[in-house]
Formats: structure tokens, sequence, C-alpha cells
């Protein structure tokens, strides 16, 4: 660490299911070299917002929700000179938990206190940001009706996969990749830039969010029967090693689309959209910085 950094740290109060209350009380005990503002987000996207008009002010923003949160900030950042760190404190923390981030609030703070900033990739799913992960089937498909629902967390999740699995019926998909068309029937087709949607459950576990690529996963809708011995997998990094998993490597832009007549849902670090049924998606090699 150089110098004495000007900080600002963003909270999202209605994120995930912590209290933060403690968080400005804890900031000033652990971040002991630098300077810094907290500012309160009042509604969706409101970081992006704070972020964008605040990115030459200072050094770093600090992203204090879940991943939704942290992709607002991040999409602001992106090619800029301000760092984003991050705080987790929301549902999954997808992206905190691939970066080896404390999920304890002073280590986190205490890592920002330190302030190693790196370079990371990220990218464009037609012109709209995202960090991590990104996916247009059943995941996609999830995220929407968890974003409507009344109640955050893990086993809220786990319900609506368990509802809505049986009767989901896979998407049909051309995908161009590394001058091949991909066609594919798929339960879940997902860009993986970090590893994991979230709360350890990890699609790609060789994902490394430096190196210039992306992962194209494609996973196959397997028998009601086989859902916990394929649900092990995710959660033990082993994936891969399923006869149901496909991955393919990219480091230029590649085409998704999907065969439907109805706009497709989709998420972006596990933000809800839906705004039609062509994607485009871009790498953007070590364009954000994070501490």
């Amino acid at each position: 660490m150089s110098s004495q950094k000007n900080i600002l740290f963003l909270i999202n109060p209605i994120s995930g299911i912590g209290r933060k209350n403690d968080l400005p009380k804890l900031i000033e005990t652990h971040l002991k070299n630098h300077k810094y503002e907290i500012r309160n987000t009042e509604y969706r996207k409101h970081g992006e917002e704070i972020a964008e008009s605040e990115k030459n002010n200072f050094d770093a923003i600090i992203a204090i929700g879940g991943d939704g949160t942290v992709n607002e900030i991040a999409g602001a950042l992106a090619g800029s000179n301000c760092s984003l760190g991050v705080i987790p404190a929301g549902s999954g923390n997808g992206l905190a938990r691939h970066l080896k981030i404390p999920l304890n609030v002073k280590s986190a703070i205490e890592r920002i206190d330190a302030f190693e900033p790196q370079l990371y990739d990220t990218g464009l799913v037609n012109d709209l940001f995202f960090a991590g992960t990104c996916g247009f089937g059943f995941d996609g498909y999830i995220a929407e009706l968890f974003d409507k629902y009344p109640k955050r967390g893990f086993l809220s999740y786990a319900k609506l996969i368990a509802r809505e699995y049986k009767k989901y019926e896979p998407l049909s998909y051309e995908i161009e990749v590394n001058g091949e068309t991909i066609k594919s029937n798929a339960l879940v087709c997902a860009v993986a830039n970090s590893s994991q949607f979230g709360n350890g459950f990890t699609i790609s576990p060789d994902s490394n969010m430096q190196d210039g690529q992306f992962e194209l996963v494609l996973i196959e809708k397997f028998p009601f029967i086989e859902t916990m011995a394929v649900g092990t997998r995710f959660f033990t990094q082993s994936i891969k090693n399923s006869k149901h998993f496909k991955s393919t490597d990219f480091n230029d832009s590649i085409h998704i689309k999907v065969n439907s007549t109805n706009k497709v849902f989709f998420h972006l670090d596990g933000e809800p959209h839906q705004t039609g049924n062509e994607f485009k998606i871009t790498i953007k090699p070590r364009n954000l910085s994070i501490i």
C-alpha cells in the first residue's frame, strides 16, 4: 500500500438476509489507513448511478450487498481507474466467493484496507454488463422467479428449483463459437467468467477471471431421480465430470440464438432480464480493477 486512498462505501440496505446497522461502526473500527464516506442506495440501479457520477472522485467504491449490487457498481467502474471492493451481504455472493473475498465483514474490510487491487476480465451480453456469469436457460428462468419471491436466501432458491424442475422444458439453442455452430437442447446454457452462481453452486470449476477467456457451459436435463447426485457435483466442484455436462472455452465473441418466438429470460450475475432471443457475448479483458 503506497498512500492513503479515498474510498466510498455504498450500502444496499435491503439486499440479502443480514442486518447492516453495524456496518458504519465496523468500517470505522477496521479501516485504519484510508479516508472514506458511507452512503445508502435507495432503489434499483441507484448504486450504478452513484458509481458512474463518483468514479473520478474516489480511488475505490465498495459494493455492500449481493451480486446484483456488485453488478451495478462494477458495470459503472469497468474501464475506469476506480477500483471495486466488495463486502458480501447478499443471498448468494457468487463473485465474492469466487474471488475468495471473506464473507466475514471484519475480514472483508481488512482486505479493503490492505488495498491491493488486481485487474479482472468482464463481459457484455449485447450491451449489458456482467462480471461473473450469465445464463439463458433454467438458471435465467429461476432468477426471474426468485426476483419476485417474497423471501431471500438459499432455501428460497432450492424451493423454486424443486418446484419448477419437472415442468421446465429445455430450450433449443444455436451457438456460434470458435468458428463452429453448436445446436443443443439444454437445461442450462450459461457463460462463465467466474466459477459459480452463488452459495457454492459451481457450474464452471476451472474458470479464471484473469485468463482472457470464458467458458460456454451446456447442461442437459437429467432424470429427476439423479437430482441429488448431480446436485452434489455442483457443490463439490466436480460437475465437469458429469455425463450431462459440456464446456467449450472461447476468447472471442460468440452468438447465442434461442429458437423461441418469445423473449427469453436470462440473468447477468443473477439479475433477471428479458430483451429478446439473440445474444452476442463479448469478453472485455482485464478492464475491471478489484481489491
